[in-house]
């Protein structure tokens, strides 16, 4: 038998024929083309074998295309690439951690990319909702908030879809997070009650604000931004509390109130430790932000280093070196001129103190008293503060020779206490003998 009886090919009718070119004439004038013929379920089965890279590039490839995964994201929300469930409270590893991360970004880029053609209040219902689908009940039933990784993705995905906006949107979305999470509120209870009564909501807190808008600034005019917007609808003595509550020193389940009025530093490691974060957020909004005048970034630090109870005077003088130059400069310089002598002659012995704690050149203090000295008006009030500097060290240490707490070894104050004098005396009998020493 021959084979080829079975492959008849039969020439097409006339009427399937016509059939045939109205179908091409029909598929002409759709957005989609042949793609638009297969059935609404179909499409979106297809859609799932995509990964969210290609679905974003698909999205700006035509409005119909837009259209059709803007569909498929609403019906399809927790697909199996779409949006991956994170395991809150499980301990992952770092590439896991990554993975995540990765791919929360591109969700973000995916939802900036179907949403361009929205208005920027149409577009933040997107963003809320997707925050309420993987947010742990606004952290009220969070089992594990330190470890839980769902606002570290969160943060990963705003940013993502904020890149490029102008400020006045960027604000609008930071409004709208905070009054559809409540965190707003939570921080004016923070602020107008003591430190610590409420530590489960200031921990809470520090973690929303630094995993949603802080942690992931690539430049430092954004991390500007998004600090003046938590710090703005404040007083300066709750944003000096606020910057606190989100840079200072912290245990696992608490804010470190009075660490800093307690306890000094053993080194530079540990400085930069406990008031490096604080030191930059400070330093940001005064080098980025114009709208933080100098007399701003004078008055928040003099409220942080008096909150809440007044510093040491190392630690100020630790802070304000990390902050740089310009505003210890304008720090020491009030002080000068507000007449507030006792209080700068602690601080510039200490400056001495942490320059020796942490190998710094002692010339930055010699030139910092040069300044100081030159805006007194009155020849008294500088001989009072070099006096008052001496006599400082002076008691600092007969007191540390005097000290016979058995839990704490002086020795080591002592020494720095000598040291620092040592130095400072060292350099300013350089300076005043300097004609007759050789080059």
């Amino acid at each position: 038998m021959d084979f080829k009886s079975f492959l008849t090919a039969k020439k097409p009718r006339r009427s399937n024929r016509l059939e045939m070119k109205k179908i091409e004439n029909t598929v002409k004038h759709r957005h989609l083309g042949y793609f638009d013929i297969l059935p609404l379920e179909l499409k979106f089965h297809l859609l799932t074998y995509l990964s969210v890279d290609d679905l974003s590039i698909l999205t700006i490839t035509s409005k119909a295309m837009r259209n059709l995964i803007d569909g498929f994201k609403t019906t399809r929300p927790s697909g199996r690439h779409l949006l991956p469930n994170p395991f809150h409270h499980e301990i992952l590893t770092q590439s896991e951690k990554d993975e995540y991360y990765y791919r929360f970004k591109q969700l973000g880029l995916l939802m900036k990319r179907s949403t361009c053609l929205y208005a920027t209040k149409d577009r933040l219902k997107f963003v809320n909702d997707f925050l309420m689908r993987i947010i742990c009940t606004n952290s009220k039933k969070c089992e594990n908030p330190l470890n839980c990784i769902a606002l570290i993705c969160f943060g990963k995905f705003l940013h993502t879809v904020v890149a490029g906006w102008d400020d006045s949107e960027c604000q609008r979305a930071f409004d709208s997070i905070c009054l559809h999470t409540g965190a707003l509120r939570n921080v004016s209870t923070i602020l107008n009650s003591k430190p610590g009564l409420h530590s489960k909501m200031e921990c809470d807190a520090r973690l929303f604000f630094r995993r949603v808008f802080l942690d992931h600034c690539e430049f430092v005019t954004t991390r500007s931004f998004w600090l003046s917007c938590i710090f703005k609808s404040w007083p300066m003595v709750h944003q000096a509390k606020l910057l606190y509550l989100l840079y200072g020193p912290a245990s696992q389940n608490e804010i470190l109130w009075f660490e800093m009025c307690d306890n000094t530093s053993e080194n530079c490691e540990e400085s930069v430790q406990n008031l490096g974060n604080m030191a930059n957020a400070i330093h940001c909004l005064y080098h980025y932000n114009e709208k933080w005048t100098n007399d701003n970034a004078v008055s928040v630090v003099d409220e942080l280093t008096s909150f809440p109870d007044q510093w040491l005077s190392e630690n100020i003088a630790n802070l304000m070196l990390l902050c740089g130059d310009g505003i210890a400069s304008r720090m020491l310089i009030s002080k000068a001129i507000n007449g507030r002598i006792p209080e700068l002659s602690e601080l510039m012995s200490s400056f001495c103190t942490v320059c020796v704690k942490n190998n710094f050149n002692i010339n930055y203090v010699v030139s910092s008293l040069w300044r100081i000295l030159e805006v007194m008006n009155q020849p008294k009030d500088r001989i009072m503060l070099l006096n008052t500097m001496m006599d400082m060290y002076q008691r600092l240490i007969m007191d540390l020779h005097l000290y016979n707490d058995p839990e704490v070894d002086p020795q080591n104050e002592i020494y720095y206490a000598v040291s620092a004098i040592t130095e400072l005396t060292k350099t300013l009998l350089t300076i005043t003998f300097k004609k007759l020493l050789p080059e």
